[in-house]
């Protein structure tokens, strides 16, 4: 009896392994299939979202750049087409912005004694005499480029003309009539003659007045008129 039932019992031990070897590989399947399915799905995400960051902040930074160099770019050209039309105008003619004798003269050259400092040193200006008051007008047409004030020249005021000329206005009153950017015509009151510095008391009341052409210091004496 136990002989006979021996092989039937030895054919369903070995079915049921079979299908408990099958479910378990059915079972390691699944969750294999699973677990990837979960992280390559989270490995998408976190890739787009990686990758979407540094593409929007790259975004805004160039078009912050081009906006920055745009308005840059646009603020030169309209400061040079201002410029261009203010000054393209008759050949230029300077004249001498105050009518007074000339205290201190032109000389980068040659050293010449300044009274005020006791030494000999060069000079890239004249001084015309004038007082307190005096009125001092534009030498040519230009656009004032600038104003500002210091301890030496006090207050000065530059205006830019046509072929590279500058002309710069020192010792002058902190009233100024005009600003900067502003178009001004040739003789047109600038200012008023200030009260001079310590650095030039001894010249008494004057103007203090230089030229230059392309960066280069220029002789108003040999340039304007009287």
């Amino acid at each position: 009896m136990k002989k006979a039932n021996l092989p039937v019992m030895m054919t369903i031990g070995t079915c049921f392994c079979v299908m408990a070897v099958g479910a378990g590989v059915m079972f390691q399947e699944a969750k294999v299939e699973d677990i990837p399915e979960t992280t390559e799905q989270q490995r998408i995400i976190i890739e787009k979202e990686d990758v979407a960051i540094p593409q929007t902040s790259q975004a805004v930074t160039s078009t912050q750049t081009e906006s920055l160099d745009t308005e840059a770019v646009e603020g030169v050209e309209e400061v040079d087409a201002t410029t261009t039309t203010a000054l393209a105008s008759d050949p230029l003619a300077f004249v001498f912005p105050v009518d007074g004798d000339v205290v201190m003269t032109y000389s980068v050259e040659t050293a010449i004694f300044d009274p005020t400092l006791a030494q000999y040193r060069t000079n890239d200006s004249i001084s015309l005499s004038a007082a307190v008051g005096t009125e001092v007008y534009a030498s040519e047409t230009g656009v004032v480029k600038e104003i500002q004030k210091d301890e030496q020249r006090g207050t000065s005021l530059v205006v830019a003309h046509a072929d590279g000329w500058l002309t710069t206005y020192s010792q002058l009153a902190a009233d100024i009539s005009v600003s900067v950017g502003e178009t001004v015509s040739k003789g047109q009151k600038l200012g008023t003659v200030g009260e001079p510095t310590k650095y030039t008391i001894a010249l008494g009341e004057h103007l203090e007045f230089a030229m230059e052409q392309d960066g280069v210091s220029q002789n108003p004496e040999a340039v304007a008129t009287k």
